[in-house]
């Protein structure tokens, strides 16, 4: 196992605003230059993300993970309904949290260890288990920082001896000024839903794929686009890259708080284990990957 000797303490923060009840020792930091990300072992997401000098990520108010920050989804992302699924001709139900539902998987509240950490750059480490999902997922995420951009890569082993479904999907609340704008040269599409939440497997082009905050009331909507995205608010710009996360959620409800608006990638919508819409299938010892990245520029 490649293990980096440095000493971590250099890096441990004191504790952050994004959640007040949590352990100090759980923090650390990855830096280089004006940028640096601070990343919690307790859920393995992050807590602060800065790229040159510019922070980007709204805090939690509250302490919930996934109302600030950026938590990591898995082994779903979103909603399952009413928390049961079936896989492989077998019924599963999974704890219910919101509205009767399963919400956003158990990563984000599981604890994670570090594999190796650098000054700019790390590797964490969990394996996901838990009730209603019997397998287990030896989920890695590394994380890069450079002057201009962050990279987050993730690797899902599946160490069962039988396939485990499986998606992942992260929750940054991205922070604006006056107004944002989603953009791509790209076509998209939007996914219908069959009620408030849940994709019908239909959907409408979007051609050419813009969302602006001026027309954006009340979005809690998922879009497929797999090109580079531009988030743009003033006086800024940030490239989103992403791989094998073709998906995404677009919210802006209570919980963006008016100053900031959340742009989820997912390898798969909501309800992923009943629509079976671009749900992975891992094999017993093969793995899933994926990866984007965050990239800053100017106006």
């Amino acid at each position: 196992m490649d293990i980096n000797v440095l000493d971590k303490s250099q890096f441990f923060l004191p504790l952050s605003p994004f959640s007040p009840d949590r352990s100090i020792e759980s923090m650390f930091k990855i830096g280089n230059g004006d940028s640096h990300a601070t990343i919690d072992l307790e859920g393995g997401g992050i807590q602060e993300l800065v790229i040159g000098k510019v922070s980007l990520l709204k805090s939690s108010n509250d302490g919930h993970k996934t109302h600030g920050g950026m938590a990591i989804l898995a082994p779903f992302a979103n909603r399952i309904r009413s928390g049961v699924y079936s896989f492989m001709g077998r019924e599963y139900a999974l704890p219910v949290n919101v509205e009767g539902n399963a919400i956003h998987g158990f990563a984000k509240d599981s604890p994670f260890k570090s594999v190796m950490v650098k000054e700019s750059s790390c590797r964490i480490r969990s394996d996901l288990t838990g009730p209603g999902y019997p397998w287990t997922i030896r989920l890695d995420v590394s994380y890069a920082i450079q002057a201009d951009r962050f990279r987050c890569a993730v690797n899902a082993k599946n160490l069962s001896n039988t396939p485990a479904p499986f998606q992942i999907g992260f929750h940054p609340y991205f922070t604006f000024t006056d107004f944002w704008s989603l953009a791509s040269d790209l076509p998209g599409a939007l996914l219908q839903y069959q009620d408030k939440y849940f994709p019908d497997g239909s959907s409408i082009v979007i051609d050419p794929f813009l969302i602006e905050s001026v027309t954006a009331a009340n979005l809690d909507n998922t879009f497929m686009h797999s090109g580079t995205l531009t988030y743009t608010t003033e006086g800024r710009k940030l490239f989103i890259e992403r791989e094998n996360l073709n998906y995404l959620v677009i919210y802006n409800g209570i919980y963006a708080e008016g100053v900031s608006v959340a742009i989820e990638p997912m390898s798969a919508p909501p309800d992923a284990y009943n629509n079976e819409i671009g749900l992975s299938t891992i094999m017993p010892g093969s793995a899933f990957r994926a990866s984007f990245t965050l990239r800053s520029g100017k106006i």
